[in-house]
Order: structure tokens, then C-alpha cells, then sequence
């Protein structure tokens, strides 16, 4: 049967050991040789914890003066985000359902322009699916519908006069933009189409991604307080009915009376 293996005692190894540091104490050259060694070892213990201090202090430093800065000044992409679901965008819904059709097309316009398209304006508000402005960007021509509807959504009908209008036009692309929203059976037709569509929230994002929100230009055609007749374009004035059930009552009439006897209510 093998002998187990004895487990050295600790004394044995330190005895030896102070024996023999006892006896290189005793001789100065061995004595003034390991005082040197240990003096260079703390040296260099010293000088790495020093660096490794510095070090975290100089990362601590960096980490607080970056969060002063985006505190104080921060990217363009959250101040970007932040408006387009805060209240500039917001704020920019509540006007576009305040004006009127001509404004709301001027708007979509200045959109557009800003976006770096060519723009042409057709005018008019004629309810037979025409086109209202044309517009063209690297060589890609495509036609602009508004409705300026607040309380329909936009139905199949309006879609398919769109796309006949388009048709006459020879333009294979268009843009429906409107306040409240379409109907899931316009939508499906739109897209089935080419035709993009643009609700109220879209709109104002869109401003606010070209930052035109305070524009001067948008600004003085939101506060526009002239009318224009949905009809045919011309400038309404307000007048008072002077006989029938309105008796008395004022309302908007188309200047170009009688030629055109479109009217509004006030």
C-alpha cells in the first residue's frame, strides 16, 4: 500500500525562508541590493495607482460635462421629435381646421416647396375630383387633390374622380391630402393606385419637418381673414340677405355675383 503523501508544514517553509533574509540582512552589499528592489517594486505599485485614479477621475469629468451639454443643448433629432408629436405639431392641427379651403391649399403649396418640389398651382375648389396643384421633384411629376373636409372622411368616389382626373392629365402619381381621415375602402383604393395619402397629422409633421412653423409665409396665410369662393376662386364678400327666410342675416357671397352665386354662411 502507497504512503501518503505528507503535506509540507508552514513552519518549514518560512523558517528557511527568514533564515535565509536574516543572513542577506547581515551582509550589506545583499542588504542594500533587495532595500533597492523593494523601493523600485512600491515605486511602480505607486505610480500605477496614481494612473489608475487619474484615469476615473478624468472619465468621471468627461461623463458629467456630457449630460450638462445635451441638457443644455440637445440634438436636432430630439428637439425633431419632440415637435413633431408635441404641441407645434399640435398646435398646427387646430389652425389647419380654422382656415378655409384656399388657405388649407396654400399651406399644402408651401409644404411642398419647402420640400424642394416645383409646384404649380391650379386653383379652384370644384368638387368633381379635380386637380388643385402639380407638382415635380427629380423628374417625378405627380398631382395634388385637397379636401378641406372637417367632418366627412374621404370615400371611394373622391378617390375614383381623382383618378380620372389624374387619367386626363397623363400624370401616373398623385397625392390626396384632407383633415379628418379616408375610409378604409379609399384607402385600400388609393393605394392600390399609386395614390398617397395625406391626413391633417401628416400635414403638420410635415411642416414641422421643413421648419416652417414659424414662418412668416405660413403664419400670414393662416391669419388670411379673406374668403374665397370654393367655386370658383374669386374673392367672397360679406353681405346682408335682404329678403326671403334670412332676412337680416349676413353671409359671404362670391364676388363675381351673378355669374356665380356660390355663398357661405358666416
Amino acid at each position: 500500500m502507497a504512503r501518503r503523501r505528507r503535506q509540507p508544514d508552514i513552519l518549514e517553509l518560512v523558517v528557511p525562508i527568514a533564515v535565509l533574509l536574516g543572513l542577506a540582512f547581515a551582509i550589506p552589499a545583499v542588504r542594500s541590493m533587495l532595500l533597492s528592489i523593494v523601493f523600485v517594486v512600491l515605486s511602480i505599485l505607486v505610480f500605477a495607482l496614481a494612473v489608475v485614479l487619474a484615469i476615473k477621475r478624468l472619465r468621471r469629468q468627461s461623463s458629467s460635462r456630457d449630460t450638462t451639454l445635451l441638457s443644455a443643448n440637445p440634438s436636432s433629432e430630439t428637439v425633431i421629435s419632440t415637435e413633431q408629436g408635441g404641441s407645434n405639431s399640435s398646435n398646427l392641427v387646430e389652425q389647419l381646421r380654422a382656415i378655409d379651403w384656399f388657405q388649407f391649399e396654400c399651406v399644402v403649396e408651401l409644404a411642398y416647396r419647402r420640400s424642394g418640389y416645383w409646384v404649380e398651382r391650379r386653383g379652384g375648389a370644384n368638387p368633381d375630383g379635380g386637380i388643385d396643384l402639380i407638382i415635380e421633384k427629380d423628374g417625378l411629376k405627380q398631382a395634388i387633390q385637397c379636401k378641406q373636409w372637417k367632418a366627412w372622411n374621404v370615400g371611394v368616389k373622391a378617390v375614383r374622380e381623382f383618378l380620372g382626373a389624374l387619367k386626363d392629365a397623363g400624370i401616373e402619381r398623385g397625392v390626396f391630402v384632407t383633415l379628418n381621415g379616408y375610409t378604409g375602402d379609399a384607402k385600400q383604393l388609393a393605394e392600390k393606385h399609386g395614390i398617397e395619402i395625406l391626413n391633417e397629422t401628416g400635414l403638420a409633421q410635415m411642416l414641422v419637418s421643413v421648419e416652417v412653423q414659424n414662418d412668416s409665409e405660413l403664419l400670414a396665410i393662416l391669419e388670411d381673414s379673406r374668403k374665397f369662393c370654393p367655386k370658383c376662386g374669386r374673392e367672397m364678400v360679406l353681405r346682408m340677405a335682404k329678403k326671403g327666410l334670412n332676412a337680416g342675416n349676413r353671409f359671404w357671397g362670391c364676388s363675381d355675383y351673378p355669374r356665380c352665386r356660390f355663398t357661405l354662411q358666416t
